[in-house]
């Protein structure tokens, strides 16, 4: 049995292999494990993200997998936008590096991103200019689990689970005394760069690995000019080590420690051509941040295997994980005046056991427990956002049942999961404001779950379906914020009585794995009650937005709640034309509603401010929802040379909010002759309620790859946007006024030994 370092994802599936011809006879003398995955001459290598241990083939969970040379192909300074065009994948951005994963139209806080199995300890999930704080350049591969059946992997996961695999604690043993892999990547859109290496070895039962990146760019550049404070700075550092496979009476051991140190420095934009987005500085807001972690996995393993013929469980294995997160985070404004400070401490910690058993058919499983402590803090001249304490656990349960036996031989997977959930956040500033009235402590808990069936229905025809039910406190920043927060140019006031999100999520899907045909589509809907979200407040007598008392700058946004409904079909294809020519196809699509504020009363009985129109039906678009996203691209894969000619288009959105009803002109857009500064940045709409056009993007890519001695020597060159097309990404916050970067050369090199 396979595992990784975070031990909420204890098991494996195996994935299907792509048998690539390769000079075997040298490859076989490269033995780092690393190396041989690189070369793939095995196969893809396995999925790390059930629960418990399950074919490929019966995987009753929508997931995507990235690595070797399709990782290589995607690499950018950010991994939601190393994502981004996978199914029911796209990116919501703030800049460059201020970017987050979205899946199947959720984001922030619904979105759980994991390293090694482990939370970041970061704050990119609480605002739209906070970035995730890991560099792309250091995963080994990166896991995506689609859809709330992520929720066995924590509470917070309605849309899904992003998991980067980097091995920091050494899960084997090193196969040679010293081994590594040095890397670099230059692109030409921002004159950037990254450098990166890893050294791994050991000797008996130690194993350990050390490595880390560096990065830096300048603004970004797009078609029609340069976007000011689009630049970036940082590096990624970590170690660990253990003691691997130490054999004793009891059992096998394992037990290892690692340490990771993060530092970043990034502008968000919020100017280009003299244009100023609404609330935005002319002069941008830089961020600050560093993120300081700590981690402890110890695990068992039976020492003989059972084939656990009884009903009652045999444990084969346990696991022990602990980790300790120290960020820290300053919004600069120009001139380096600190604008907003935060502070988080947090520590958690997970016990998992695996057992086999027999209920008339073989079943494996997992049980265990979870506990999180966060303490988050912030100050600043200007800050809006309140310090709190989380405290948090749950325990679960999973199980696969094979049920080949019932069904004559064929291939049929039960897959279900139990979670019980626990949470109590309390305010450390109880200070009352016209806006934020009883700031309590709150307490949250719910028993969430799923339930996956598959079959094989025929020759390499997987059909199945997946229901599941989630649940997500409020944030500590929609409870309690109260201020302007200047990198995401909006004055933030929380909510201290919402409720609990709780969404329920049905799955349907058919996979086809067949020699030279490979595909799966997945259609999926789910109802969120009391569903989050930032309403914009108006003024009930004016009609014009809500601005604060002091600077009259930023517009107000109250997080509020209502009901909501999605639905929406995701799909991949692959065709083998020849033996080494291969056309993929992906499309994504989602669409997303939610109950009007008049036609539902809000949690604050403040209906009245809504600036939305009602429908006839009581239900309008949902904010920030992705448009229909395909990809097209023919690949060679040889076992020297590959080469992708891609093209990736969206369509038109128009689905978007209806504006507030505000007095005087309000745009989407404005002509650069008629540049917008301070005060006047009003003319401009937010993002959220203006329509995108449809794009076109043609990329390629080529690569290289060869021998000496034992040395591996990989290297890609690929150009983004090839036709330097003018875009705008409709999850771009700064869509009204600067388009997205224009023609990108990118050339990474990669020498492992």
């Amino acid at each position: 049995m396979c595992t990784v370092a975070g031990k909420l994802f204890p098991a494996t599936i195996g994935a299907q292999a792509i048998p690539v011809p390769v000079d075997s006879l040298r490859l076989a003398r490269v033995r780092d494990d690393s190396l041989r995955r690189a070369a793939r001459a095995q196969t893809l290598g396995v999925v790390r993200v059930t629960a418990v241990q399950g074919s490929g083939l019966t995987l009753a969970r929508p997931v995507t997998v990235l690595e070797g040379r399709a990782l290589d192909r995607r690499l950018a300074p950010s991994i939601a936008a190393t994502l981004a065009g996978e199914p029911g994948v796209t990116a919501r951005s703030n800049g460059p590096m201020a970017t987050q994963p979205v899946i199947r139209g959720l984001s922030g806080d619904r979105v759980l991103v994991l390293e090694d199995g482990q939370r970041t300890g970061d704050i990119a999930t609480t605002a739209p200019d906070h970035a995730v704080t890991i560099d792309p350049m250091t995963a080994r591969r990166v896991e995506v689990i689609r859809g709330p059946a992520g929720l066995l992997y924590g509470s917070n996961s309605l849309g899904g689970v992003v998991n980067v695999v980097r091995d920091d604690v050494p899960a084997e043993r090193a196969q040679r005394r010293l081994s590594g892999a040095v890397s670099g990547q230059g692109e030409s859109v921002n004159s950037g760069g990254v450098a990166q290496a890893t050294l791994r070895g050991g000797a008996g039962a130690l194993a350990w690995r050390i490595g880390g990146s560096w990065r830096t760019a300048g603004d970004t550049r797009a078609p029609a000019g340069r976007l000011p404070f689009s630049d970036l700075r940082g590096y990624d550092v970590g170690a660990g080590a253990s003691l691997v496979d130490v054999t004793t009476r009891s059992g096998v051991w394992r037990i290892g420690a690692a340490v990771r140190d993060v530092a970043s420095s990034y502008g968000v934009p919020g100017s280009f051509g003299g244009v100023v987005l609404p609330g935005a500085h002319d002069g941008g807001v830089y961020v600050d941040l560093s993120r300081r972690a700590g981690r402890l996995d110890a695990a068992w393993r039976a020492p003989v295997a059972s084939s656990g013929r009884a009903w009652w469980p045999r444990v084969t294995q346990a696991n022990l994980s602990a980790q300790m997160v120290r960020f820290e985070q300053s919004e600069l404004e120009r001139g380096g005046f600190v604008g907003t400070r935060f502070g988080q401490l947090m520590a958690n910690g997970d016990a998992l056991v695996q057992y086999v058993r027999h209920a008339g058919v073989p079943v494996r499983g997992s049980a265990g427990s979870w506990l999180q402590w966060r303490d988050f803090r912030a100050e600043g001249s200007f800050t809006g956002t309140r310090p709190g304490v989380l405290r948090g656990g749950a325990v679960f349960a999973m199980e696969e049942w094979e049920l080949d036996e019932w069904f004559g031989g064929r291939a049929v997977r039960l897959q279900w999961g139990a979670r019980w959930d626990a949470t109590r956040i309390v305010p450390l500033d109880s200070t009352e404001t016209a806006l934020v009235r009883d700031v309590r402590t709150r307490a949250f808990s719910a028993p969430t779950g799923s339930v996956g069936v598959s079959a094989a229905v025929g020759a390499g025809i997987v059909v199945g379906a997946s229901v599941a039910r989630a649940f997500r406190p409020p944030a500590i920043e929609e409870l309690f914020s109260a201020g302007p927060h200047l990198a995401t140019y909006a004055y933030e006031v929380g909510n201290p009585q919402l409720r609990a999100e709780r969404g329920n999520g049905v799955d349907l899907f058919a996979r086809l794995t067949r020699p030279k045909w490979k595909g799966e589509v997945a259609l999926f809907t789910m109802t969120l009650n009391d569903f989050i979200y930032q309403r914009p407040l108006v003024d009930r007598e004016t009609g014009q937005p809500v601005r604060d008392r002091r600077l009259r700058r930023y517009n107000v946004y109250q997080a509020d709640q209502a009901n909501a409904r999605m639905h929406g079909a995701e799909g991949r294809v692959e065709w083998r034309v020849v033996s080494r020519l291969t056309f993929d196809a992906t499309a994504s699509w989602v669409r997303g509603v939610q109950q009007q504020p008049d036609a539902a009363p809000t949690a604050t009985g403040s209906a009245a401010m809504s600036p939305l129109a009602t429908s006839a039906s009581g239900w309008g678009p949902l904010p920030a929802m992705p448009p229909l996203r395909t990809r097209w691209q023919v690949r060679h894969e040889g076992a020297r040379w590959s080469a992708t000619l891609a093209a990736d288009a969206a369509a038109r959105q128009g689905r978007v909010p209806p504006a507030p009803n505000t007095v005087g002109a309000t745009t989407c857009a404005l002509d650069q002759s008629q540049a917008v500064r301070g005060d006047n940045a009003p003319a401009l709409l937010p993002a959220e309620f203006c329509a995108t056009p449809g794009w076109v993007l043609v990329n390629a890519s080529v690569a290289r790859r060869w021998m000496t001695g034992t040395r591996l020597h990989d290297v890609t060159v690929s150009v983004d946007n090839l036709f330097n097309a003018d875009w705008r990404d409709h999850l771009w916050r700064a869509k009204q006024v600067a388009p997205q970067p224009g023609r990108n050369l990118r050339v990474l090199y990669r020498w492992s030994w």
